[in-house]
């Protein structure tokens, strides 16, 4: 575990009182825990706990060694990362509130040690379970641990927490990928989890893959089938704990906080963006008529605080669900994105672009392949070469 200090930050933000609400009220003197901190959803959640309730006790943080880095380590570069300069600037003593908990969900009792365990049974407040594997091509069996058999691993953990007023799941927007209008509800999923978790245990990888392949059904990939199982498990194991669901959409990069257009990774929507702008992405497979639900990480980690408030506070009877989403209120079609990120490639070019911006979406699978292979991997391998033969590394 990781040295905890004192804070001397006397409840103020940026030299002025802090503006003290209901929920800050709330978080005052609380301890929460938070799974998957180091994810980009996880730190900004840690940033706007610690920035906006600076007289919570503690933020636990569940690290697992990971790259040949353990625990200790891992925790003094999170604590760096740039994330948390505004916080530097305005109330630095607040960071010795973070303590790093070796911990992993992807093994029995969360890996956690006995004092560990007890600590947190005895202090914790309030959960945030964030961890989780957003490949869209991992393997069922990776994705079910992560995913399914890690959130039942932590409410079992959750069960023993003494002093627990709410659990946050985050799930999904899309873990009901296989319906076209997804209520604020917990539905089935295509199979039980308990069966899926035996599968993933017993079964051979290749008998697995044919598993796979009939399990996920309509759902486009192991994330959204794993996450629909997830939820399941949240709904019938955790119907006796204060808990909440929130699913976010696509989420990209913040509307404001802790700085405007703040990310820190190039997965997902922010790549595609990111090769548009190098020109290196010509050929994309999409309706362009289609919504694509953005929602910034800021509205994200409001939300989830909101929650957990809202969970403790009025302690609702059944399970709640929020979708947290902008399709229904500001929706951006996939056509206006493309000429979006197109402008401003072409007004802001990048350092590193290598072909003039210019991409076509296309519903076509056939041109898009050759496409795919005329404008992608063909300029890709003369490129690549050419850098071989002068001694240089291949891209």
């Amino acid at each position: 575990m990781v040295t905890k200090g004192k804070n001397t930050c006397g409840g103020r933000t940026g030299g002025k009182e802090a503006i003290t609400s209901p929920i800050q009220r709330f978080f005052s003197q609380s301890c929460v825990l938070v799974t998957g901190a180091t994810g980009f959803v996880g730190k900004a959640l840690v940033e706007k706990l610690l920035r906006s309730c600076p007289e919570m006790a503690t933020i636990y943080l569940l690290i697992r060694p990971k790259r040949g880095l353990d625990v200790p380590t891992r925790h003094k570069e999170l604590m760096k990362h740039p994330v948390f300069d505004r916080i530097r600037s305005e109330c630095p003593s607040v960071l010795h509130k973070v303590v790093s908990i070796q911990g992993d969900v992807t093994e029995p009792g969360l890996a956690l040690s006995e004092a560990d365990r007890l600590e947190l049974a005895t202090k914790v407040n309030v959960v945030f379970h964030s961890a989780a594997t957003v490949r869209f091509n991992e393997s069922l069996k990776v994705a079910v641990n992560l995913n399914t058999l890690g959130t039942q691993r932590v409410i079992q953990l959750c069960r023993d927490m003494h002093k627990l007023q709410a659990f946050v799941h985050v799930s999904t927007a899309y873990s009901n990928a296989d319906k076209k209008d997804v209520h604020e509800v917990v539905y089935p999923p295509p199979a039980d989890p308990e069966s899926v978790i035996q599968c993933c245990q017993t079964l051979s990888d290749d008998a697995l893959e044919i598993v796979a392949e009939r399990l996920r059904g309509k759902h486009p990939n192991t994330y959204t089938l794993t996450k629909a199982l997830a939820e399941w498990v949240v709904a019938e194991q955790a119907d006796d704990i204060p808990t909440a669901i929130v699913r976010p959409s696509i989420v990209t990069a913040a509307w404001r906080e802790p700085v405007p257009g703040w990310v820190d990774n190039v997965c997902g929507i922010t790549g595609i963006m990111m090769e548009i702008g190098r020109g290196t992405i010509r050929s994309i497979i999409c309706d362009q008529n289609l919504i694509m639900d953005l929602i910034p990480v800021d509205f994200v980690v409001n939300t989830l605080i909101t929650v957990a408030w809202h969970t403790a506070t009025y302690r609702p009877n059944t399970l709640r669900v929020y979708n947290c989403t902008s399709g229904g209120m500001n929706p951006v079609r996939w056509e206006e994105f493309g000429q979006l990120t197109h402008r401003h490639a072409c007004v802001y070019p990048t350092s590193h672009v290598m072909w003039y911006p210019g991409f076509t979406f296309r519903t076509n699978r056939l041109i898009h392949k050759i496409c795919e292979s005329l404008f992608h991997f063909f300029p890709a391998f003369v490129v690549d070469l050419i850098l071989r033969l002068q001694g240089s590394k291949p891209m």
